[in-house]
């Protein structure tokens, strides 16, 4: 079948389960391959693949289907047309609360179309959907949730396994288990015996998970199931069709399936991937002694840091391997925690241990930031505590929030030089920092003593007075654009804003209205820096320019 045909779903009415699965296998390999050119979410979409496309078959053109965001949604999308939003993230992390509301508007206009809501395992264990589940609770409102529980998330087990490893790991447990099966298998039909003890603990495995989760929200459950089987999802999907309560299909998953590489991995390596050989598995930018990932080397310098300080603590919201501190916590286990949470759950827990005195090391991706932004705001600002949060930028970072920030520290520096001294000197602040860093690989040079920042300063390249221009940015830009003005001797002043809060006001007042035009290349700043200026009454015509290659920038200015 030619993918680049699918307009909707309705073909899938008309294909058999030998269809389906073919279709599945196609729509895997192409995952893979558009993954491996262009980066992406590949082992929950991997994951994914069979659930989503029987999903689409059994529900109709007006049942409503919510995705948890792009590392679950790519097959939904591929089936509904949509191939060319593959990197537009969509419903965001909130598909359950979204869904609940869906469902009450459905009932208040007297409306039958059925609310789907897929989450996979370690959002449903986080603090926003059990908010959910007791608002689905409370409302009891025909609704189903498929659970995609990918049993190699993180540490390669699923929830099941979670909720039952603290007993199978006790050593009176065991004994007992080895025991019994000495015991019975000598006697008439043992081995038919210790296969039905088998079969009792998979339904205790199922019963664990309905009574101690989601019969205690008035959830009915169905599961566990293989998420890979496709007549098993369509008949349980059925089922779940007809009820006119809340329930959940409960799917066993194996997250990358399809791909060995992604299967392999217990270290989340293959959750998000930049561009990467699909032969070998290897990543186009595997990092180097010189060519690190901004994260790794913020890891590294961390670490290092906790060496000398016992005071010193690693946070994060998920994966390790995500946020580039995986040998912080191999090395130090102890003062390391994986909150398995959410952004501004893990930014409450880092709130708390920084009230007492420690200093915690919170990494979050750029699309954390938004979620956190009440607590961050509300909390973190407050703290008058170091604390430093490292926010990944994939490029969609939103700016517009950190203008209403107050009381923080933001940077960004423009190197690994600059960034190693950054997280190093905001621990030592009076206050929480922000440090923005890319997600790609930068050049690294180590250093083996680390530097205090100045806070506030902005330096700048080219002091003599001849300059007719006078160009501020920030961030891993700035290298390219210092690069091109000195090898083409062109009269402009750059200065590096290296920190949006606090901005460099003596630079601002005393320097800025000297030129006739101020160019700012990026919007970061622009609310905060207009506010200083009118607010201080400056003569300044300064113009902010969007980011859209260095290059491109100097034909404007």
């Amino acid at each position: 079948m030619d993918l680049e045909q699918i307009k909707n779903p309705l073909f899938l009415k008309n294909l058999n389960s030998g269809d389906l699965k073919d279709l599945c296998s196609q729509i895997r390999e192409f995952i893979i391959d558009y993954c491996s050119r262009n980066g992406g979410y590949l082992s929950g979409n991997l994951s994914a693949v069979e659930l989503s496309v029987v999903l689409n078959k059994v529900f109709e053109q007006d049942d409503l289907l919510l995705f948890d965001g792009n590392d679950l949604n790519y097959t939904n999308k591929i089936l509904n047309g949509r191939k060319d939003e593959l990197q537009v993230n969509s419903n965001g992390a909130y598909s359950l609360a979204n869904a609940v509301g869906l469902a009450v508007s459905r009932d208040l206009d007297h409306a039958h179309h059925n609310v789907v809501a897929v989450v996979n395992s370690l959002d449903l264990l986080s603090g926003r959907y059990i908010e959910a589940l007791n608002l689905i609770s409370a409302l009891n409102r025909k609704l189903i949730i498929v659970f995609n529980d990918d049993t190699t998330i993180d540490k390669g087990i699923g929830l099941v396994d979670k909720l039952l490893s603290t007993l199978r790991n006790t050593r009176s447990y065991n004994n007992l288990k080895e025991n019994v099966k000495g015991m019975i298998r000598p006697v008439k039909k043992g081995e038919e015996i210790i296969e039905n003890i088998h079969n009792f603990k998979t339904s205790l495995k199922k019963n664990v998970l309905n009574e101690g989760i989601f019969s205690e929200y008035n959830i009915d459950y169905i599961g566990p199931i293989d998420g890979h089987n496709i007549k098993e999802l369509e008949r349980s999907f059925e089922i779940a069709k007809e009820k006119d309560y809340p329930v959940v299909v409960h799917c066993i998953t194996t997250s990358g399936k399809g791909y060995k590489f992604a299967e392999a991995s217990t270290n989340g390596a293959y959750n998000h991937v930049s561009i990467f050989n699909r032969e070998n598995g290897e990543f186009a930018l595997s990092e180097k002694d010189d060519l690190l990932f901004a994260k790794t080397i913020v890891g590294r310098t961390y670490e290092k840091m906790m060496a000398e300080n016992e005071d010193l603590l690693c946070v994060t919201s998920r994966n390790i391997n995500d946020y580039g501190v995986t040998n912080v916590f191999a090395k130090y286990p102890l003062r390391s925690f994986d909150t398995s949470s959410s952004g501004d759950n893990t930014l409450s827990f880092a709130s708390g241990l920084a009230l007492d005195g420690k200093v915690c090391l919170v990494p979050l991706k750029s699309f954390e930031l938004a979620n956190s932004f009440r607590v961050l705001k509300n909390q973190i600002c407050k703290l008058n505590k170091p604390m430093l949060i490292g926010i990944i930028d994939d490029g969609n970072l939103n700016y517009d929030l950190l203008s209403n920030l107050s009381n923080i520290y933001i940077f960004e520096p423009k190197d690994s030089i600059e960034l190693q001294d950054t997280v190093y000197g905001a621990a030592h602040l009076d206050k929480p920092s922000l440090i923005i860093y890319p997600e790609r690989c930068i050049e690294y040079c180590k250093k083996d003593e680390f530097s205090e920042i100045a806070v506030g300063k902005w330096p700048v390249f080219g002091n003599n007075d001849n300059e007719e221009k006078i160009l501020l940015s920030s961030g891993y830009d700035l290298n390219a654009i210092e690069e091109i003005v000195s090898q083409n001797d062109m009269p402009v002043r750059v200065v590096e804003m290296n920190s949006y809060l606090p901005l460099d006001e003596t630079l601002i007042r005393e320097e800025l209205p000297k030129y006739d035009k101020v160019y700012v290349y990026g919007k970061n700043l622009q609310s905060r820096m207009l506010k200083f200026i009118n607010d201080n009454r400056l003569d300044i015509d300064i113009v902010f320019l969007e980011r859209r290659g260095v290059k491109e920038l100097f034909d404007t200015i």
